[in-house]
């Protein structure tokens, strides 16, 4: 499978790569990640442990040994560095993780694998990374299917998650609503409900109901949809529309009810320390999807 977590996604210490790390540990030690994904690459994986302070072989042989979900890896990482981690290196991090660029060798290698031009307008390696990742799982697990998790998946790229266009949600809604054409999405989970899902598609003036015809017919790549919907939009979408959703997305909390629902399906008590509806939604993602593969 490929390990459809990004380097973006943070839990509750707010540090980003750490969950990607896991996932792809969780992965490699059920034998379900894709051969030519490392679980710990000498890259990020290798440095946000460094980062950190935390011994290498001891995180992976934690995730190996003890299988944890992504809550309780957090919990192991409190554990080892005195029940948190330092806010200003955090941000330091993540920072350096947005801002990150690939080497050139590396950016022709990911536009030849996307099929694009290599005229140095594209050189977020974070952005870069996500295509890659979705091109290749449009390749090989949307065709294959996801054995390993009974069939059907919940949608790993999350509401954070941005293409080239810069607008959050825009690719889990795609996700989502091909993996429901092709009968791989978890059946918890609405291929595009009257949530986010429509209402991105409502900020980028988009018809829902022609929106989900072109995706269930073509069953496109994300770059594919993302040109549907400049053509859609003449060329261009509403830039300042795209950024205020952005800052909604990213700051936007869940109700009492929600918020008790996720603490719920977690197993975790509500003391009011985590309400983000981000992190929520990620966390309760990865709770999910491990105890379909570890089950």
């Amino acid at each position: 499978m490929i390990p459809l977590t990004s380097s973006l996604c943070y839990g509750p210490l707010g540090a980003c790569q750490l969950p990607r790390l896991w996932w792809k540990v969780t992965l490699n030690e059920a034998g379900a990640l894709a051969p030519d994904y490392p679980e710990c690459s000498g890259g990020l994986d290798s440095q946000v442990m460094e980062r950190f302070g935390l011994d290498k072989q001891e995180t992976l042989g934690y995730i190996h040994g003890e299988k944890p979900n992504y809550l309780q890896f957090e919990q192991w990482i409190r554990e080892q560095k005195g029940g948190a981690l330092d806010t200003a290196a955090v941000e330091e991090w993540n920072s350096y993780i947005r801002d990150r660029v690939h080497k050139p060798a590396k950016l022709a290698d990911i536009h030849q694998t996307l099929g694009l031009e290599n005229d140095g307008t594209l050189t977020s390696a974070l952005l870069l990374n996500h295509l890659e990742d979705w091109h290749i799982f449009h390749q090989r697990d949307l065709q294959e299917g996801f054995a390993a998790l009974g069939g059907q998946t919940v949608p790993l790229i999350s509401t954070l998650d941005h293409g080239p266009l810069e607008v959050c949600q825009l690719p889990r809604t795609w996700l989502k609503v091909v993996l429901r054409a092709k009968d791989l999405l978890h059946p918890d989970y609405p291929d595009c409900g009257g949530g986010l899902d429509a209402r991105v598609l409502d900020v980028l003036g988009l018809d829902k109901e022609a929106t989900l015809a072109y995706l269930r017919s073509e069953l496109p790549t994300y770059l594919a949809f993302e040109n549907w919907v400049l053509e859609q939009s003449g060329g261009k979408i509403d830039r300042q529309a795209a950024d205020e959703w952005n800052e909604f997305v990213s700051q936007r909390v869940h109700n009492d009810d929600k918020r008790v629902d996720i603490h719920a399906i977690l197993g975790r008590q509500d003391d009011g320390t985590l309400t983000a509806a981000a992190v929520l939604n990620h966390v309760e993602d990865w709770h999910l999807v491990h105890a379909a593969l570890t089950q």
